[in-house]
Parts: C-alpha cells; sequence; structure tokens
C-alpha cells in the first residue's frame, strides 16, 4: 500500500461539520462554498456562535473528508471552527491532496501562525480583544491575501478598534456586529442601527473599512448545516 494512500488513511481530525452553504459575511458575501467545521478552540469567547463545535464531532480521515468534500459540485473550500488552525497539519496535508482543483479559504482567530498561509486564496482573520497575539496578527497584516474582521459589541467600541487597526498598520478591515447567543432578533437590530449610527460618525469612514451585518443568523437563526 502506497505510503500517501496510508496517510489518507491514518490521519485524522476531529471535524464537527461538512456542509455546502453561502458565504454570507465577509468579502466573500454571496458565494457558494463547502464549509469544513473543525471541533475545538484555543480561545472560549462569550460570544461564540459555534460553541456546539466544541464538543460536536466525528473523528475523520484525511481520505474521509476529502472525499465528503468531492461530494459537492464547488470549488470553493472554507475551513472554519472552532479554531482550524488547531488541525494545521491536517489541513496541510489536505490542501495538497486536493490541489489546484479547488480555492482554499480559512477562518481563523488570529493567534497561530501556519507558514503555508500562501496556499490560502483568502483568509479572514477575526481578532478576539480578549486574546490578542500581536506577534502572530502582525504576520497576517503583511500577508495580501488576508482581511480582517472585527467584531463590533456596542458604538463604544469603534475608538478600540480603531486604535487596535492603527496600531498594525492596518487600512483595510470588514467590522460586524456581535450577534449574542439567545439574543432577541429585535434587540440585536436595534443595537446594529446604533452602531451603524456610530460608524457614521467615526474616523474609520475615511479608511478601507465597511461594515457588514451576520446575514447568516438573522436568515437561518440557530440551523446548522446550511
Amino acid at each position: 500500500m502506497e505510503k500517501k494512500y496510508v496517510n489518507m488513511i491514518l490521519m485524522k481530525a476531529k471535524v464537527c461539520e461538512i456542509f455546502y452553504s453561502l458565504q454570507l459575511e465577509g468579502s466573500m458575501l454571496g458565494y457558494p462554498a463547502v464549509f469544513v467545521r473543525f471541533s475545538g478552540c484555543n480561545l472560549n469567547c462569550k460570544f461564540c456562535d459555534t460553541k456546539y463545535a466544541f464538543n460536536d464531532y466525528e473523528i475523520m480521515s484525511l481520505l474521509q473528508v476529502s472525499k465528503a468534500i468531492c461530494n459537492y459540485n464547488c470549488k470553493r473550500i472554507i475551513f472554519t471552527g472552532g479554531e482550524p488552525l488547531l488541525n494545521a497539519s491536517f489541513i496541510k496535508c489536505l490542501i495538497d491532496e486536493l490541489g489546484s482543483k479547488y480555492d482554499f479559504f480559512l477562518e481563523t482567530n488570529g493567534t497561530i501562525w501556519v507558514d503555508f498561509a500562501s496556499k490560502f486564496k483568502h483568509i479572514v482573520v477575526s481578532p478576539k480583544f480578549d486574546n490578542l497575539n500581536f506577534d502572530v496578527l502582525k504576520k497576517y497584516s503583511l500577508q495580501n491575501n488576508v482581511e480582517f474582521k472585527v467584531l463590533v459589541e456596542n458604538p463604544d467600541s469603534l475608538k478600540q478598534i480603531e486604535d487596535f487597526l492603527k496600531s498594525l498598520n492596518i487600512n483595510s478591515a470588514t467590522l460586524q456586529p456581535i450577534y449574542f447567543p439567545d439574543e432577541p432578533l429585535n434587540q440585536f437590530l436595534e443595537r446594529t442601527r446604533n452602531i451603524i449610527e456610530a460608524f457614521k460618525q467615526s474616523k474609520l469612514t475615511n479608511k478601507d473599512v465597511r461594515l457588514i451585518i451576520q446575514n447568516h443568523k438573522i436568515i437561518y437563526e440557530k440551523q446548522r448545516g446550511v
């Protein structure tokens, strides 16, 4: 049995779900993609909307994940979590196996750096202010394929975001109001309206910074795999 095939069987990861949907956040808004959601995270954010990914998973081999991806007629593959880069070696091997037939995308919290970052067509780095790793974030900020997506809790958060972007010399970013778990929709929308009005008056409007709401949670609420 060839070594490559053996590795495809033996290398495994905790995978929460694999599904086909539209990307409804960030600069990839509207594009169909296959999402590979890994289980586990190195953070524990109070506003996390995928806490189910911490303990809900299936142990899958490279071969199983590869076959699951190939079941969909879609060339865009998004690795998400949790924190997908806890499975960096697995992801790198999967990219090498699937090759140029696909475009690969990554969603990460920006606490882990990998030397194969250039293999991704696009990386969304969503830093969490309670757990910033400036050494890693600086490396991401120097890449041409990286989009910073910064979560906004309330209008007062905008000044902190402005200072953060300035500290890393980041000139382009996407802002996204946080939709807290179990938060009533009308409350989220009111808070979002307040954030929008504050954003319109902030210094961020003179930069390459835009604000996009979390469309998926509004359209599908708590449904998974859609």
